[in-house]
């Protein structure tokens, strides 16, 4: 895991999330209970919407197309997990920690992460808009093909963070700390706290799209120059 830091001095290295180890003789389960711990189970076909379930935690689990809208997970433990399909939109992830994990596919829509920590986490072709990842740790986190509009990262330390081809209209990382993010192939049209941004990886076709988000956030006018008279 990332250290709780706001001085970051890893250098960047965007090498992909090590992957979550697999189950070796998994179990169905059905149920999932506040303080319960879960080692290889595989959770598939669920409805367990307004779940209260806090402090559970989950190793070498598998969660297929289950139903957990505004779950109540906070201060849960996932640690070599893989969710497919599933619904986590409004999910109260607050203090959770999440250690090579995979998202794919998923609505994530609302979900709250804040105070969390990732660390070697892939989401790919999922839904996050208006996520609240706000005083979060991420190390060697990517997101490939993802919908992160309006996500909140305000002061959220990103180690090696790759959010690449995804739509990141009015992503907020005001007073960020970054040590690495890679931004390559991603849709930004309004970026706030852009001005404060160091260390940062972009593609030559997104030079004046990042140059005009920095010129709006700092009042930047462009003008004809005047000729003397």
């Amino acid at each position: 895991m990332v250290p709780r830091t706001k001085r970051a001095t890893t250098p960047a290295t965007f090498a992909p999330p090590t992957p979550p180890e697999a189950p070796a003789e998994a179990e169905l389960a059905t149920a999932i209970k506040a303080s319960g711990a879960y080692v290889e189970r595989v959770f598939t076909e669920l409805e367990l919407l307004d779940l209260d379930a806090p402090h559970a935690r989950f190793v070498r689990c598998e969660f297929s197309r289950v139903q957990l809208t505004a779950a109540k997970m906070r201060g849960g433990s996932f640690v070599d997990v893989r969710f497919a399909d599933c619904d986590l939109s409004g999910a109260d992830f607050h203090e959770a920690s999440f250690v090579r994990v995979e998202f794919r596919n998923c609505r994530m829509a609302g979900v709250n992460g804040s105070d969390s920590e990732l660390g070697h986490v892939r989401f790919t072709g999922c839904k996050l808009d208006g996520a609240n990842l706000r005083f979060a740790v991420l190390g060697h986190v990517r997101a490939d093909e993802c919908s992160l509009v309006e996500v909140d990262a305000l002061e959220a330390t990103l180690q090696s963070v790759a959010l690449r081809d995804c739509d990141l209209t009015e992503i907020d990382l005001t007073k960020t700390t970054i040590s690495g993010l890679d931004l390559r192939g991603s849709r930004f049209e309004v970026l706030r706290g852009v001005a404060g941004l160091r260390g940062v990886t972009i593609g030559a076709d997104q030079v004046i799209p990042y140059a005009l988000a920095v010129f709006a956030e700092t009042a930047v006018r462009v003008q004809p120059d005047e000729l003397d008279e």
